[in-house]
């Protein structure tokens, strides 16, 4: 087999739907949330990435305390799962910085 790296940095907003805290079975906390994404194309208009994200553990309470606009800095790794029949890429993640407080989000 040979040797990868699965490791994702995104900078983005969370989305206006804001943060979904949930627990399984087990009791584990799991955080949900979307991260947009805005860029500048060719064309010069923007356009925007909306990013599925997941924080699993001690860390998913203290974002879910996060509000819809902030900015964050957030590290994962990409994974898929199923869903609707199909695959879903999402990004599961360890660690999200809150970078500035509440703005205007775009999605």
């Amino acid at each position: 087999m040979r040797g990868s790296v699965n490791r994702v940095i995104l900078l983005g907003q969370i989305s206006r739907s804001g943060i979904e805290v949930r627990y399984s079975p087990s009791g584990s906390p799991c955080a949900s949330f979307v991260l947009v994404l805005p860029e500048v194309g060719q064309d010069r208009r923007e356009h925007v990435t909306l990013i599925p994200c997941e924080v699993w553990g001690k860390k998913a309470e203290t974002v879910g305390e996060l509000d819809a606009g902030v900015l964050v800095l957030f590290e994962g790794r990409l994974q898929k799962r199923r869903k609707d029949g199909g695959w879903e890429l999402y990004v599961s993640g360890w660690e999200v910085t809150p970078i500035l407080t509440p703005v205007a989000v775009s999605a």
